[in-house]
């Protein structure tokens, strides 16, 4: 596996102000993290919807880098292939 090919390689975490980080990749947005008055940290994705809460600021930058993965993933084809019909005078043909 080289640099490239690691979950989150490319990544660019930016901090606009105290508790408020942005993501991007390649100047694409990504999502952002806001922490909370109780010190936990609001994880959102690239649409500005929440993602989830979470404890500390690595497991929130963590989430928002799955999103963007899981959303960005290639769908996987779909093959559809006839199955011979093993039993003579099957009414599927």
């Amino acid at each position: 596996m080289t640099g490239d090919d690691r979950p989150g390689a490319g990544i660019v975490w930016s901090r606009v102000e105290e508790g408020f980080h942005v993501a991007s990749a390649r100047g694409v947005f990504l999502g952002y993290i806001d922490r909370e008055a109780d010190g936990t940290y609001w994880a959102y994705n690239r649409r500005s919807r929440p993602i989830g809460r979470f404890p500390g600021l690595i497991a929130a930058m963590t989430a928002v880098t799955q999103a963007h993965i899981q959303a960005t993933a290639v769908p996987p084809v779909i093959e559809l292939r006839q199955v011979p019909d093993a039993l003579p005078g099957s009414a599927v043909r």
